[in-house]
């Protein structure tokens, strides 16, 4: 074991260059975070960059710390298959010669991967000797398994690239004098979305290997689901569905599938990050009660997953995913009126046009009591009645949060 440690972790005998490109946001909250006695979680979709970041962070502690103190492994290694997660801490432990009581900061890659993970992350915490910070694709595995780590974690769900995110990975900078440049930009954000390797290639093979290895790694490997087409049929009728309340006996039907298989298949989706659910706004029986809507995690899964794609799901969704990276969303709906997303007083309604009319405005001028009302158009902007028109993309140049931990 002590070869494979040494081969995660090269900095212990030579030069580590900075991985990927940064994502300073993200990277100033888990250093913030490392004063915390806290577990830091860090959950998202599969290859939307937890590794790169997780070593990012590692190369920026590097800059003031030992390099022994310092331990990254990856839990799905097949190297490590008979080991629990304190076994191969303990042989980190004992390849550099650290004592017990040393304070060292542990990054556990993939550790829904191990059994029992919660209550070993709790037992490292117990012992108080290390920071920990672990990661995992599949955020309801991490966060609603067990009460172990109840009151010990600090969760930061890591969402595809922002639409500033993705302009610096291309090297895109903008000046004020070339403002015009933004809104084709914004659509072609629109149609790649923001998975860094896909982003940096636009190899549509790279998307392609990434959703193979959900399905039939992550959801059929560990879940033992037997006939595996239904997982990518599924998946492309909900592609077709976004922004609509989801009807699972309606896909039960039209695939001729139990409602039950495609009920569990759904949950497994969402507990993978590869789709988001969102509840009507309103009381607990309201929201339970009502049917759900659906959105992709990410944009660039539309066009391997449907042969055509509607324009008008792609904004809305793109518009979810930024509305979704400052906290939980719903949708609003009374006396035959929607609004695409509410959160608390805040409320957006997306209609990509040049124009808006009575109609399109309805549903935000009958909320009266909320603080803010926004419409995402095409490129009409403005504020009528205290509504505030904004083009698509300004709306996706805005200082959006990171949620805090």
């Amino acid at each position: 074991m002590e070869e494979l440690l040494h081969r995660s972790n090269p900095w212990w005998t030579g030069k580590f260059e900075f991985p990927g490109i940064a994502r300073e946001g993200h990277l100033s909250t888990l250093l913030r975070l490392r004063e915390s006695k806290d577990v830091v979680l860090i959950t998202g979709l599969r290859r939307v960059g937890k590794t790169t970041l997780m070593l990012q962070l590692v190369h920026r502690l590097l800059e003031e710390m030992d390099s022994r103190l310092i331990f990254y492994v990856s839990l799905d290694h097949i190297g490590l298959k008979e080991r629990s997660i304190i076994e191969t801490v303990d042989g980190y432990r004992a390849a550099n010669g650290l004592k017990h009581d040393d304070f060292v900061y542990l990054f556990l890659d993939e550790v829904h991967f191990k059994e029992d993970f919660e209550l070993q992350l709790k037992n490292l915490y117990d012992e108080g000797n290390s920071k920990v910070y672990a990661s995992g694709s599949s955020s309801l595995d991490i966060v609603m398994k067990s009460p172990h780590l109840t009151g010990r974690q600090r969760i930061l769900h890591l969402s595809p690239l922002s639409f500033r995110e993705y302009l610096m990975f291309l090297g895109k900078e903008i000046s004020p004098a070339d403002q015009h440049l933004y809104p084709p930009l914004a659509e072609e954000y629109l149609e790649t979305g923001g998975m860094p390797e896909y982003v940096l290639t636009r190899d549509p093979n790279n998307l392609q290997s990434m959703v193979d290895s959900i399905l039939y790694r992550d959801i059929a490997g560990r879940h033992d689901i037997r006939n595996r087409e239904n997982l990518l049929d599924i998946l492309s009728l909900i592609a077709q569905s976004v922004g609509t309340p989801i009807s699972l006996r309606k896909i039960s039907r039209v695939l001729g599938i139990p409602v039950d298989v495609v009920s569990r298949i759904v949950n497994l989706f969402v507990e993978a990050n590869l789709v988001h659910m969102v509840e009507k706004e309103g009381k607990m029986s309201e929201r339970k009660g009502s049917p759900r809507k659906i959105y992709l995690a990410d944009n660039g899964l539309f066009g391997m997953l449907t042969e055509k794609v509607n324009y008008g799901s792609l904004v809305e969704n793109i518009v979810f995913l930024a509305v979704r990276r400052e906290g939980s969303v719903r949708y609003y709906r009374t006396s035959g009126l929607e609004i695409d997303f509410v959160r608390g007083k805040g409320a957006w309604e997306v209609k990509y046009k040049s124009a808006v009319d009575e109609k399109d405005l309805a549903g935000l001028k009958s909320l009266k009591g909320f603080k803010s009302r926004t419409m995402v158009t095409k490129d009409k902007e403005g504020k009528v009645d205290g509504i505030d028109l904004v083009p698509l993309w300004k709306f996706l140049l805005q200082d959006l949060l990171i949620p805090s931990l």
